[in-house]
């Protein structure tokens, strides 16, 4: 499918195991434990969408953007690393998983990302600004130049993860002295 709007559409518990969307528009659709195994999505946007439980194992995202959706469950690290390539813009993440994934560069703006993990991730210059973390888990990850500014609740140990040039915004940039065991008065 190229080149096309599709909007309202129900996808829950469906399987579109290798489908090729190309530059396709989706709209207020609903994925819920849909199985895209072996799926290719290219330069495709998903605005309202709901991701909850979404099965995308060996999935292509290549130039994929998330606004205004929820993204519920999803493991991305299951996910065709080749291209990866994603934007999330005023989305709910919840308890998704992103580990051992290649994030350079990847926006995260104004989203709540609740107990997802970012484990052995490459997050250079990644944008996480105006986005609420709670109980997101980041382990030795690359954040070096990684935007937090207007970010809250993270919860970041600056021993395990690289913050090189990595921006913050006070007060909430004292959460990373609470891994340092000292006390401030």
């Amino acid at each position: 499918m190229e080149h096309e709007t599709i909007q309202r559409q129900s996808f829950a518990k469906t399987c579109l195991k290798s489908e090729v969307f190309s530059h396709v528009l989706f709209e207020s659709c609903d994925f819920t434990q849909s199985v895209l195994t072996g799926a290719r999505f290219l330069e495709c946007r998903f605005v309202s969408c709901n991701w909850s439980l979404t099965k995308i194992d060996g999935t292509r995202l290549q130039d994929v953007s998330f606004e205004k959706g929820k993204c519920v469950g999803v493991d991305f690290s299951k996910c065709d690393p080749l291209f990866l390539s994603l934007a999330f813009t005023n989305c709910l993440i919840d308890t998704c998983n992103f580990s051992h994934l290649n994030l350079k560069n990847t926006p995260f703006r104004a989203c709540t990302i609740k107990e997802t993990h970012f484990t052995e991730c490459n997050l250079m210059n990644a944008q996480f600004g105006e986005s609420n973390l709670i109980g997101s888990i980041f382990h030795k990850s690359d954040l070096t130049k990684a935007n937090f500014i207007a970010a809250i609740n993270y919860s970041i140990n600056p021993l395990t993860n690289k913050l090189t040039k990595a921006q913050f915004s006070n007060p909430e940039v004292l959460n990373l002295l609470k891994y340092l065991e000292i006390t401030i008065e």
